[in-house]
């Protein structure tokens, strides 16, 4: 892209219109308007402003990965129209299961489909988890990426190569010559056949009961029996307000309304999809036991006016008094507050406790939602009549 300083005096009545800013794109052939200055200091700054903005070398048939890696996480991480969270996703697929089986150097307009399906599809079936370990101060802060030894789910498998179409999409716009074929990429019926990977651990009935039935704290307890009964996201859970919760209904309920963020912001009204938003009916004995711990609770975590039940806890330690709680009792626990949201759908599917389109909504799914069928998926007889008495019973 060329950008210049056109000097516009006596051409037009207005003043501040006396030096335009001029940019020729290349790719499409087009001239615009940066914008109308009324002294040429002024113009000169922002085009120079505006040049150094633009990437270096970026001429169609020399572009490599590496130049193209940079600008379009620029253009992830500057996208609004993503939650913060999301954008360091896909940020995250690029560095740790995208870039690192591309040679940076090649060239984009080089790439051929066969690359990507003999080359890059195999090395991403070999790869491995990642998590980012926070240094301490003492380390010198900051964080590091570390590999581990697990391999991927089939799940991040598949996001890692929508998150290739969408890179291969932005350098299509741009007018970046790769190959569309990629775009039409689809995994085929059989393609996960034979492809060994841990399966999705989820608690035991027992242990959760045992876990249940031990915990002595009174906010661990409504922490915990919220999370196995309802089986909402971690983010969800820890966002619940006291206005949520309503103990005079028949039966008693809570209202998923608002999430945290990973730094454990509040965020009001702000939930994974427009489905997640929902009215979850709860058992008796959570009700007590949420009544009790609001009651007792002394000083809780308000935020733009609202009062938050567990508010004071973040992610990272609702999964240290997940952990400790089982360790006390000898059983294995792995994560945090989430496997509790595995464990209760497979627990009202497995038993038949409610019908499949209530647990669904309960746990803020549409019906026609593919992620329970991670989990547990059967279908059961339909009676609306028993889903209280189910629920009552389901930690009995």
């Amino acid at each position: 892209m060329k950008i210049w300083v056109v000097d516009n005096r006596g051409k037009t009545k207005k003043q501040s219109s006396n030096w335009i800013v001029r940019a020729y794109d290349e790719h499409t052939g087009k001239t615009k308007m940066l914008g109308k200055f009324e002294f040429h200091k002024q113009a000169q700054a922002f085009a120079d402003e505006k040049k150094t903005e633009l990437p270096e070398n970026l001429i169609p048939h020399k572009i490599t990965f590496k130049d193209a890696f940079r600008e379009y996480v620029k253009s992830v991480l500057a996208n609004e129209l993503l939650v913060y969270e999301t954008r360091l996703c896909k940020v995250g697929y690029i560095h740790n299961h995208i870039a690192p089986y591309i040679n940076a150097d090649t060239l984009i307009s080089d790439y051929t489909y066969t690359d990507f399906k003999e080359s890059y599809i195999p090395q991403l079936l070999k790869s491995k988890c990642t998590f980012v370990h926070n240094k301490k101060i003492s380390e010198g802060g900051g964080s590091t990426t570390i590999r581990t030894n697990k391999p991927l789910g089939k799940k991040s498998i598949k996001d890692s190569v929508q998150e290739f179409k969408m890179f291969v999409k932005y350098c299509r716009e741009k007018q970046w010559k790769m190959p569309a074929q990629i775009l039409e990429f689809k995994f085929s019926k059989n393609f996960f056949q034979g492809y060994e990977i841990k399966d999705m651990w989820v608690p035991n009935k027992k242990d959760v009961i045992k876990i249940l039935d031990a915990e002595q704290d009174i906010q661990n307890k409504a922490l915990f029996y919220t999370a196995a009964e309802t089986g909402p996201r971690p983010n969800e859970i820890l966002a619940l307000c006291y206005n949520d919760i309503d103990l005079l209904s028949e039966p008693p309920t809570i209202s998923f309304k608002h999430s945290v963020d990973k730094w454990n912001n509040f965020r009001p009204h702000q939930l994974k999809t427009l489905s997640s938003k929902r009215v979850v009916k709860i058992s008796n004995k959570l009700a007590e036991l949420l009544k009790s711990w609001m009651q007792q609770q002394t000083m809780p975590r308000k935020e733009k006016g609202f009062k938050l039940i567990f508010g004071r806890i973040t992610k990272k330690m609702s999964k240290q008094r997940i952990k400790a709680a089982a360790k006390k009792l000898g059983l294995y626990w792995e994560r945090g507050l989430s496997p509790f949201r595995k464990f209760s759908y497979s627990l009202e599917r497995e038993q038949g406790l409610l019908p499949e389109l209530v647990s669904k909504q309960r746990r803020g799914w549409t019906m026609l939602s593919r992620t329970p069928d991670r989990y547990y998926h059967k279908d059961l007889n339909n009676d609306p009549r028993k889903e209280q008495d189910a629920i009552n019973k389901m930690l009995n």
